[in-house]
């Protein structure tokens, strides 16, 4: 086998400046060597299923979280959470958001969604989270589900109740 060691390959202008490799043929290289803006380099993630609760009003840690290392700190991070949030008491509200390391994500009170419970006996709601993150950093974030229940003096929130799973994933994109 030859090996030829260039800085840098472009097509001809008469190409496109398109760099063509034939049908059957590949370009390999070692994990993380061949990257495209827009690619996957990397993906964590964490899922619990044991219940916990909060009689704050504001938010406080789960222990549903992940932590990645971005490779470039011009890359983004996609997270994606999905949690059951659960109030019983009537007139009440829970709340979930995500925050990378201390920072909050979303909003401050009411996070990425919330219920609300308007009867005695509450219910069960799964709650979508996603968003795109600019960590700007080389160094490990944290990102963590935090859990609130939004409404002054009432009820108890509940994340996982009656052992559902919640889950939390990141993965590095390309920029």
């Amino acid at each position: 086998m030859s090996t030829l060691t260039v800085q840098n390959i472009q097509g001809s202008s008469s190409s496109s400046n398109t760099i063509n490799v034939a049908s059957g043929h590949k370009i390999s290289g070692a994990a993380g060597s061949i990257i495209a803006p827009g690619q996957v380099i990397q993906v964590v993630h964490s899922s619990i299923n044991t219940a916990e609760t909060t009689t704050s009003d504001s938010f406080v840690d789960t222990a549903l979280h992940v932590d990645i290392t971005p490779t470039s700190s011009s890359n983004k991070i996609l997270i994606r959470a999905a949690v059951g949030l659960y109030n019983p008491t009537n007139a009440s509200a829970a709340a979930a958001t995500i925050t990378r390391d201390s920072t909050n994500l979303f909003h401050s009170i009411w996070g990425f969604g919330y219920i609300y419970t308007a009867s005695a006996g509450g219910h069960v709601n799964s709650i979508p989270m996603e968003t795109l993150d600019s960590p700007s950093t080389t160094s490990q974030v944290t990102y963590r589900v935090q859990l609130s229940r939004t409404t002054v003096g009432l009820g108890t929130a509940y994340i996982c109740v009656n052992g559902s799973v919640s889950t939390i994933t990141a993965m590095e994109i390309v920029a």
